[in-house]
C-alpha cells in the first residue's frame, strides 16, 4: 500500500468523525438518545448538554452586572 492509501484513509476517518460529531450535536438538539457499542452490545445514552453557565453566578454579581 502506497501514500495514497494512507490519504484515503486519513480522509475517510476524518469523515467518519465529523458524521459523529455532527450525529451528537442533532441528538443534542432534539433530545434524543444514541446507540453505542459497549461490551459486546448496544447501550443507548443521552448526549452530555453543555451546561456553561451564560448568567450570573450569584444574586451579587448579577446585582453588579445591571447596575444595581
Amino acid at each position: 500500500m502506497g501514500k495514497q492509501s494512507e490519504d484515503y484513509a486519513i480522509m475517510g476517518l476524518n469523515a467518519l468523525k465529523r458524521a459523529a460529531r455532527k450525529a451528537l450535536e442533532n441528538a443534542k438538539r432534539n433530545n434524543l438518545q444514541v446507540p453505542i457499542w459497549k461490551d459486546g452490545k448496544i447501550e443507548y445514552i443521552t448526549p452530555e448538554i453543555d451546561t456553561e453557565q451564560l448568567g450570573a453566578v450569584d444574586r451579587q454579581s448579577a446585582a453588579l452586572h445591571s447596575g444595581n
